[in-house]
């Protein structure tokens, strides 16, 4: 193998090395984005939750039951919209990025490709 040959295999090596390293950054911070999302849908529910057992003191009929939980359960759907929501907005956000990634390193192959073939 000549030299030119080596330093092509290398470069296109590093380039694979460096694709492999920006895909890790994107999972890494998706996930981490997804387990704070995860965290903070939890705190709310729990908030819901506890709204909800400090209002059956003050509730007097039925009536009043069953528009307590109709208050709750409205709440907890919007809840639930808003965070499938916000799930969608991120893994959106991140296959945005793997896709620019991706059609650089290939873009960045090509060329390469095409240029040493000269």
């Amino acid at each position: 193998m000549d030299k030119k040959v080596a330093e092509q295999v290398a470069d296109v090596t590093r380039k694979m090395v460096n694709s492999i390293a920006g895909l890790q950054k994107i999972n890494e911070r998706t996930m981490k984005d997804l387990a704070k999302q995860q965290v903070n849908a939890a705190e709310s529910f729990v908030s819901v939750s506890s709204k909800q057992i400090k209002g059956l003191g003050n509730l007097k009929s039925v009536q009043d039951v069953v528009n307590a939980q109709a208050d709750i359960v409205a709440d907890v759907g919007k809840m639930m919209v808003e965070n499938a929501k916000q799930t969608m907005d991120l893994l959106t956000r991140s296959q945005e990025e793997l896709k620019g990634l991706i059609e650089q390193d290939l873009n960045d192959i090509v060329e390469q490709v095409k240029s040493s073939s000269k």
